[in-house]
């Protein structure tokens, strides 16, 4: 039996990174795979996890949290401003924090050690630094970020310089791999996210009269255009029966409703457990990230028949997305409201975006995913 270890930073979290390592361990579980999941810390804050018992689960320190750290980048930026007493008090921070980690390294080494995984699977950046010389032959680095925000991290460029050529890097589309082998990293491999749940259903998009976005509320995402362009288009009685709702929490909650400010058509709804009952009774999904890694809300939305408006800003957005086939793709907001109009104002094509959403899901589906996982195994093995 073939052991996989996953390592994430954080256990006991209900991010999309969680989501993926359960989607992708349970079908190798399933395959009869030896499957473990690893945390280096915990999210305290978060409910408890749900999975199907058949994964191992092993927090290296049950104690601490994973708390943010300074990048390099940050404080050097800092420096420039001539900000002496915050570079100190960010530098005090940093020093603390690697000194802790140092602790936890430790041990996850020789758990790794003692577990003696056939293949690694790390999924932060940070991690890379934690694994034992002899096992970086049998690691592979998925990077969840867009390739565009990897090269904001100076601490991450850096990291992947230093095991380029000596782990597999494993990046979430084609374009991204792209990317990454024109910077000069080696051994590239793309393997796109699953969609983590299946339906026979389909939105009925034309008489639902919903719009929809499922996502983290942080400022990269930009909901509060996406609110500023509802708020424009509801002005107009004859959208009066139509409404967006938003799922999902981050620090940028408060703010979202203060903005909101009881608007009828317009409603904050907090997380939601069940993405796919949310989406079977939405009509157009919208994305008005800045970046994205990979849009786990939008293959769920062509698993569900509901077709997505997004902004043309980050580098998976075609793979997700045929344009004018299965959504649509805008460049600015102000095309993002005029082609939104449009699509709420053509019932015809709205249904046959929806069906073409839908027949694309099937390339997401897991069983197709997991054959690309078992081809990446096969090439540590030779």
């Amino acid at each position: 039996m073939k052991r996989v270890m996953f390592i994430q930073l954080k256990g006991n979290s209900y991010g999309g990174i969680w989501q993926v390592i359960k989607l992708v361990g349970e079908k190798l579980c399933d395959m009869n795979y030896d499957v473990t999941v690893v945390s280096l810390r915990e999210n305290h804050a978060n409910k408890p996890i749900q999975y199907n018992g058949k994964m191992h689960l092993y927090t290296v320190n049950s104690k601490d949290i994973w708390e943010r750290t300074y990048y390099g980048n940050e404080i050097k930026e800092a420096l420039k401003k001539g900000q002496f007493l915050k570079v100190v008090k960010m530098l005090i921070i940093r020093i603390k924090h690697n000194i802790s980690v140092l602790k936890d390294t430790k041990k996850l080494k020789k758990y790794i050690t003692k577990k003696d995984p056939d293949y690694i699977v790390v999924n932060h950046y940070q991690l890379l630094e934690m694994i034992p010389s002899k096992y970086l032959g049998k690691t592979i680095h998925e990077q969840h970020s867009s390739f565009m925000m990897l090269l904001e991290n100076n601490d991450n460029i850096d990291t992947l310089k230093k095991y380029n050529g000596k782990v597999k890097y494993l990046w979430l589309t084609k374009k991204t791999m792209e990317d990454a082998t024109k910077y000069g990293y080696k051994d590239n491999y793309y393997i796109y996210n699953a969609v983590r749940f299946s339906t026979n259903d389909v939105a009925n998009v034309t008489k639902n009269k919903k719009l929809v976005t499922i996502a983290r509320l942080s400022k990269e995402k930009r909901i509060d255009r996406m609110i500023e362009v509802a708020e424009k288009i509801f002005k107009d009685a004859k959208y009066r029966d139509w409404s967006l709702e938003i799922y999902g929490t981050g620090e940028i909650f408060d703010e979202l409703n203060m903005m909101i400010d009881n608007h009828k058509q317009i409603k904050l709804m907090g997380l939601t457990d069940n993405p796919q009952g949310v989406l079977l009774h939405s009509s157009i999904n919208l994305n008005t990230s800045e970046y994205e890694g990979f849009a786990l809300s939008i293959i769920e939305a062509n698993e569900c028949g509901v077709p997505t408006i997004s902004l043309d800003t980050w580098e998976s957005v075609n793979e997700e997305i045929i344009n004018n086939k299965t959504g649509i793709i805008v460049s600015n907001m102000d095309n993002f409201q005029v082609e939104l109009k449009k699509l709420m104002d053509d019932s015809n094509k709205l249904s046959q975006l929806s069906r073409n959403c839908k027949e694309f899901s099937r390339n997401f589906k897991i069983d197709n995913i997991i054959d690309e996982w078992i081809k990446l195994f096969d090439k540590i093995d030779k």
